[in-house]
């Protein structure tokens, strides 16, 4: 029987022990989802390196196409087949077994709810904690950080194939920060909330593709923030001036100003659910 949720995940050549790791997680849900990967053109087939799986579904595009091709090709398959809801996941991340039953159980008490995030636990390449990443206090508190940056990771992204329906998918015409611009077109377009619970163990890799494209990530951020600019909105201004400042700085800097700022925004009261996903 179809599960209700599939999760999306692109791959491009990915490492068997990362991927392995990832695979492992989704396959232990307590409420069991399918898994939509998407291969990315990668040197080696991910079926030559994936155990077949009755709940794992593996599409392969004939090229590398970037991220942005890989997530709307997946989705594609995903609205085509039924499924209820899209739950995001990227190699080499890890979910806590219970995430997929608590973001369904939210989304299922909050209909009008198009986009749930969560908590991620940020994680060095040797698993080490670092932060935690999230925003409390509902709508406008996801409002307010949007005028900055993303408001939740986005592997912790669970939302309703409808929406995608009525929102569209993610646009082509920021690489790099395709996620960015999806929340805060379903933020300003929809509904948008992130639950307190930690869901997610994110790495934070300096060969991910966020660290290889962060100039061009940040000028699509930056394009994003003059699309959306509310000119009343001093807090606007902020975050843009924030985006040129994290251009000019550089990157390892610029990571510990960011750790800094999420240990102050992010981890309140955070800890002791963290310990639970551990």
């Amino acid at each position: 029987m179809k599960r209700r949720t599939a999760f999306l995940m692109p791959a491009y050549n990915p490492t068997r022990e990362d991927l392995a790791r990832t695979v492992n997680s989704l396959l232990a849900q307590t409420a069991d989802a399918d898994i939509v990967i998407i291969d990315d053109g990668s040197r080696a087939p991910v079926s030559e390196i994936l155990a077949p799986h009755a709940g794992i579904i593996l599409l392969r595009l004939d090229r590398n196409q970037g991220i942005t091709a890989a997530l709307n090709h997946g989705l594609e398959y995903i609205v085509k087949n039924g499924y209820e809801f899209v739950a995001r996941m990227d190699c080499g991340d890890i979910c806590a077994q219970n995430r997929i039953a608590k973001q369904e159980a939210y989304m299922d008490a909050h209909p009008s709810t198009d986009l749930l995030g969560a908590f991620a636990d940020i994680v060095d390449e040797h698993g080490n904690h670092l932060f935690f990443e999230g925003t409390s206090g509902g709508r406008a508190a996801i409002g307010r950080k949007l005028r900055d940056n993303a408001a939740f990771k986005h592997p912790t992204f669970f939302f309703r194939t409808s929406s995608i329906q009525k929102l569209g998918g993610y646009s082509t015409d920021y690489p790099h920060a395709e996620d960015y611009e999806f929340m805060l077109r379903v933020y300003k377009e929809g509904n948008i909330d992130c639950l307190d619970d930690v869901l997610v163990i994110y790495e934070k890799n300096s060969g991910s593709i966020s660290s290889k494209n962060r100039s061009a990530q940040l000028r699509s951020r930056l394009r994003i923030q003059l699309k959306h600019l509310e000119p009343a909105s001093p807090s606007a201004y902020v975050g843009i001036a924030r985006t040129i400042v994290t251009l000019l700085v550089p990157a390892p800097l610029w990571a510990r100003f960011s750790q800094s700022y999420w240990d102050r925004a992010g981890g309140r009261g955070v800890p002791a659910k963290a310990r639970l996903l551990r």
